[in-house]
């Protein structure tokens, strides 16, 4: 229980299940802190976490995207991607398809919260929250989930080529350039249609604020860079604690993973999709993959509920498992590099084969391959059975790589990423609280 009086606290998010899993882990820890919590979410694929809410004590909200991409639209976003090697055109894929056409519903839950809370927390792209949390003089948080989108010299940005120490500043000018022609008149324009000024950097004055940002990653990952200002705080990653009963492994999963050895597990979380042509391809490169290997494995699709596939004994298929719960019981995950997949890899001490799709995930993939835990990365494009056999082979032959995985994933369980996190808010509500 936190020494600092009950305080009403909005938290909200938009994205995948990786963009909202750290926000139901702050969630659940500011409530046991004695705070009232009320989270927004806007999901790009509607996944319910209401037995999450109801178990940890906090009140959802949801802002639901009014006009989500169909699946022929998906299809297209996919090949979309494929074509491009620029991470900021990536994400300029997402947000016309994802983020703009929520901005109006976002904004105004955004303004319910503020109507009722003391702080929010947001999401780095929510700049709605921002917005709304300025015109109502109520203090903001931002968190991040990767931490190579804060300007550093001593950190270059995500798609930059690694030529050398003198190079990072260029890097970053050339970042800022690009996501500014991308994102800067969108902002704007909600800025100043409420009598707010219009910025001049979607780095450092949108993605980020003035009073406090909360870097939801392992200080195992990413030390605190040197020229970082003070509200810049890395807390370690945020996950649900392993007490929490809100989600639990089917009967059939616990029975496949009582039966023989440790599976891999397979997982490439948002960037497929339920329509087949987004999946049907993964899975018979995953199918010849194991069946070269002779191993056991997990399977997680997007199948639509009406979709059944006959497999091997040796595999199972899953629509959903909770990573924090099967992870640690898995042999190695081989996965796209999602922050939230990455760091939930390592908590479970599994060795990765990373198969990076967009934005960040090379970055990731380079990350894990520095540390010790991941065969060399390769991209979506390169993916072959051949290629994902290879690079299983390499971690099953070292045993290094296991101790390692062991290794970080003890000094994540230490660090208190949550307690961290709810530290660092407490400490804003405070100051804000001893103004006159």
């Amino acid at each position: 229980m936190s020494s600092l009086s009950p305080m009403k606290i909005g938290l909200q998010t938009w994205g995948s299940e990786g963009d909202v899993q750290p926000f139901l882990a702050l969630a659940s820890g500011l409530v046991k802190a004695g705070h009232r919590v009320t989270l927004c979410i806007t999901e790009v694929s509607e996944r319910d976490y209401a037995q999450v809410a109801a178990q940890n004590g906090f009140e959802l909200l949801l802002a639901p995207n009014p006009q989500l991409p169909s699946l022929d639209m998906m299809d297209k976003m996919r090949q979309a991607f494929k074509a491009l090697s620029n991470p900021v055109k990536q994400l300029k894929v997402i947000n016309d398809y994802f983020f703009r056409p929520a901005e109006d519903v976002m904004f105004e839950a955004a303004q319910n919260l503020c109507a009722d809370c003391d702080l929010l927390v947001r999401h780095i792209f929510c700049y709605p929250t921002q917005v709304a949390a300025e015109m109502a003089g109520i203090p903001v948080a931002t968190l991040y989930a990767v931490h190579n989108i804060l300007p550093s010299k001593h950190l270059a940005p995500f798609g930059a080529v690694n030529v050398g120490d003198w190079a990072i500043p260029l890097w970053w000018r050339l970042a800022q350039w690009f996501i500014n022609r991308t994102f800067l008149a969108q902002v704007n324009r909600l800025r100043t249609s409420r009598g707010l000024e219009a910025l001049k950097d979607v780095l450092t004055q949108v993605w980020s604020n003035t009073t406090l940002n909360l870097i939801a990653v392992s200080p195992a990952l990413c030390r605190p860079q040197l020229d970082w200002p003070r509200h810049y705080q890395v807390c370690g990653f945020l996950n649900l604690p392993s007490e929490d009963q809100s989600e639990r492994l089917t009967p059939e999963t616990e029975a496949f993973l009582s039966q023989g050895e440790r599976p891999l597990y397979f997982t490439f979380g948002s960037m497929l999709t339920p329509d087949e042509s987004s999946w049907r391809e993964v899975l018979e490169i995953w199918s010849d993959t194991v069946k070269m290997l002779g191993c056991r494995a997990i399977f997680q699709l997007p199948l639509s509920q009406d979709t059944t596939l006959s497999t091997p004994a040796n595999v199972l298929v899953l629509r959903r498992s909770p990573h924090r719960l099967i992870f640690p019981r898995c042999a190695m995950v081989i996965h796209h590099g999602g922050a939230g997949t990455t760091q939930a890899s390592l908590l479970g001490a599994a060795p990765s084969v990373i198969v990076a799709h967009i934005a960040d995930q090379p970055f990731w993939g380079r990350e894990m391959a520095r540390l010790g835990v991941s065969a060399t990365p390769m991209v979506r494009e390169q993916m072959s059975s051949k290629r994902l056999v290879r690079a299983i082979q390499s971690i099953l032959q070292n045993p290094d790589f296991k101790k390692k995985a062991q290794a970080l994933s003890v000094q994540m369980k230490q660090e208190q990423g949550v307690a961290h996190a709810i530290q660092a808010l407490e400490a804003l509500l405070s100051k804000k609280s001893q103004k006159p």
